[in-house]
C-alpha cells in the first residue's frame, strides 16, 4: 500500500452509529486518529553515503501508537516514543549512495493518514565547505512570486511548486533534476499577495490548495482548489469573509479528528481557526484578536504532542508570542517570547521553526529590521513552552530589509541560515550570505555565496530550500519580484 495515500474511512460509520447510543465508552473506542505533522529536521538530518543502517529520530505532533515513518514513501520499522517523537530504522541500502530521504509519517486508521502538509529531509552526502550553485532556471511569475510550501501535486514522488501570476496560481511540476514544467492553472480567483497553503483537505490522497480569493480585492474569502493527483485542480468550497486579506496560513489537525484544519492571520488584527470537515470544506471555530498579526506557524513547543502556534506581530506592534494548543482546535492565551517591537524584515518569511542545536526541541528564528541593518534572532526552545534568551546574527542589509531561510546547506548534519539582501541604496546590488551552524545553536561568520550569472538575484519575496534533484545537497528557490529562480547545488 502506498503510505502516501489516505487510509479508507470505512470504520467511521461505526463511530457514528455508536455515538447514537448512550454508551460513551463505546464511542471512544472508535475515535479517529489524528493526522500527524512533521516539524523541523529529523536527527540526524545528514549522513555520509555508505555509512550503514541507523536510527532516525523524527519529531512533530499528533503521533499515535502504530505510526509509521516513511523514507521516500516506503515504510520503515518504527518505534513509538511519544506523541511528538518516533524512531525509525533506516536501512543501509537507503543511504548507500548520494540521495535525499524525504520523511513523512502515517498514522493508522480509523482516521489517521499521512502528514500531507509537512515532511522532513535527510541529506545523504559528504559534508561540503559552502554552497556552490549552478546557473539558475527562472520562471516568470507575474507581479509577484509567492511560492507556497513545496508539495507533490501529481504523486510522482518529485516536489512541485505553485506561484502567483496575477489573479492566477500556476502549478509547475518538478522533473526531478531541479527544473520544472508547466502543470496547470489551479485557479484564476487568487487575490494577489494573499497567503497560500497546501494539504489533503478532502482525504483522497491528493494535495489540495487553500488561498485568499477574490481578485477584485478585499474583503476576501478563503477558497479551496481540490487536487486531482495529476497536477490539475478543480474549484472547491469558499468560506468566511475577511475585512482584509490573509497574510499567512498554517495547516494541521488541531482538534485531532483525522481532518486537516487551518489557521489564518489577516492583514488587520485577527487570527482565525477553521476546522476541516474532511470533504474540502471548513467550519469557523474561533477568532483571536491580535495587534496586527503578521505571520503564523505550527510546532509542538511544550512537548505534549499537540500542535501550538507561534505568532509574529508586525513592526511596531509588540513582538513574538506562542499560543499553546488545547487539542480541540482552540488555543491558550499568548505567551511572550520576545517583546521586540521591530520584528519583521520584508515581504518574505519573517519567522521559521527549526532545530538549531539538535536536541529535538522546536526552536524559532525570526528577523528584525531597522534603518541601518538587520538581525536574525534565534530562540532555542526548552521543550516546555519556554525559550532561552534570544541571540542574534547581524545582517548588513541596506534599510534592514532582507530574506532568510534555514536548512543544512552543506550536509554536515547541522542547521544553517542563509540570507539575501540589498547592499546599497541604489537597489542594484545584492549579497547572499551563508551562516554555517555549529550544531549548538550558534553560527560561524558569514560566507558570501557567489551565485552564477549576470543578474543580482533579489529574493525579496522569500527563500524556499529543498533538495530538488535528490543528490544529497540542499537547493533553494529565490522568490523574486516577477520571477521564481531555482538554484541547484553542484
Amino acid at each position: 500500500m502506498n503510505p502516501n495515500s489516505r487510509y479508507p474511512k470505512s470504520l467511521r460509520w461505526i463511530a457514528a452509529a455508536t455515538a447514537l447510543l448512550s454508551f460513551p465508552f463505546v464511542s471512544l473506542a472508535f475515535a479517529n486518529n489524528p493526522i500527524p505533522t512533521v516539524v523541523g529536521p529529523p536527527v540526524p538530518q545528514a549522513v555520509v553515503p555508505g555509512s550503514g543502517a541507523f536510527t532516525l529520530k523524527v519529531y512533530g505532533a499528533n503521533f499515535v501508537s502504530g505510526a509509521v515513518v516513511n523514507w521516500n514513501r516506503r515504510p520503515r520499522s518504527t518505534t513509538f516514543v511519544s506523541a511528538r517523537e518516533l524512531h525509525a530504522q533506516i536501512l543501509a541500502s537507503d543511504v548507500a549512495t548520494t540521495t535525499a530521504g524525504y520523511i513523512t509519517v502515517t498514522n493508522p486508521p480509523p482516521g489517521g493518514g499521512v502528514s500531507s502538509s509537512s515532511f522532513g529531509l535527510v541529506e545523504v552526502h559528504a559534508p561540503t565547505a559552502t554552497i556552490v550553485a549552478r546557473k539558475p532556471h527562472s520562471y516568470f511569475s507575474g507581479n509577484g512570486a509567492l511560492v507556497l510550501d513545496l508539495a507533490d501535486f501529481n504523486n510522482d514522488g518529485i516536489l512541485d511548486f505553485a506561484a502567483e501570476h496575477g489573479s492566477e496560481i500556476v502549478v509547475r511540476l518538478g522533473n526531478g533534476d531541479g527544473t520544472f514544467r508547466h502543470g496547470s492553472i489551479a485557479t484564476r480567483n487568487y487575490f494577489n499577495d494573499a497567503a497560500i497553503a497546501t494539504g489533503d483537505f478532502n482525504n483522497d490522497g491528493n494535495e489540495d490548495l487553500v488561498f485568499g480569493a477574490d481578485p477584485n480585492g478585499p474583503p476576501t474569502q478563503l477558497q479551496v482548489a481540490l487536487g486531482h493527483g495529476d497536477g490539475k485542480f478543480s474549484g472547491g468550497s469558499r468560506f468566511w469573509y475577511f475585512g482584509e486579506y490573509s497574510l499567512g496560513m498554517a495547516v494541521g489537525d488541531f482538534n485531532r479528528d483525522g481532518n486537516l484544519d487551518l489557521v489564518s492571520v489577516s492583514s488587520c488584527c485577527t487570527l482565525s481557526v477553521f476546522l476541516g470537515q474532511g470533504n474540502g470544506s471548513f467550519k469557523h471555530l474561533a477568532e483571536y484578536n491580535e495587534l496586527g498579526p503578521y505571520e503564523v506557524l505550527l510546532a509542538d513547543f511544550n512537548g505534549d504532542g499537540i500542535l501550538d502556534l507561534a505568532v509574529l506581530l508586525g513592526t511596531g506592534d509588540g513582538g513574538l508570542f506562542i499560543r499553546l494548543g488545547n487539542g480541540d482546535g482552540t488555543f491558550q492565551e499568548p505567551r511572550l517570547v520576545d517583546s521586540n517591537p521591530h520584528l519583521g524584515c520584508g515581504f518574505g518569511t519573517n519567522m521559521l521553526v527549526s532545530d538549531f542545536n539538535g536536541d529535538g526541541k522546536a526552536d524559532l528564528a525570526y528577523c528584525e529590521e531597522d534603518q541601518n541593518s538587520g538581525k536574525i534572532w534565534v530562540a532555542l526552545g526548552s521543550g516546555d513552552g519556554t525559550f532561552k534568551k534570544p541571540v542574534f546574527l547581524p545582517v548588513p542589509a541596506y534599510g534592514g530589509v532582507f530574506t532568510f531561510a534555514a536548512g543544512d546547506f552543506n550536509s554536515d548534519g547541522k542547521t544553517d541560515l542563509i540570507a539575501n539582501y540589498f547592499t546599497s541604496g541604489k537597489f542594484d546590488k545584492t549579497e547572499t550570505d551563508l551562516f554555517l551552524g555549529n550544531g549548538d545553536g550558534t553560527f560561524q561568520h558569514k560566507k558570501i555565496v557567489n551565485l552564477p550569472g549576470a543578474p543580482d538575484y533579489n529574493a525579496e519575496e522569500g527563500i524556499v530550500p529543498a533538495d530538488l534533484n535528490s543528490d544529497g545537497l540542499l537547493d533553494f528557490i529565490f522568490q523574486e519580484p516577477g520571477a521564481v529562480s531555482v538554484f541547484v547545488q553542484k
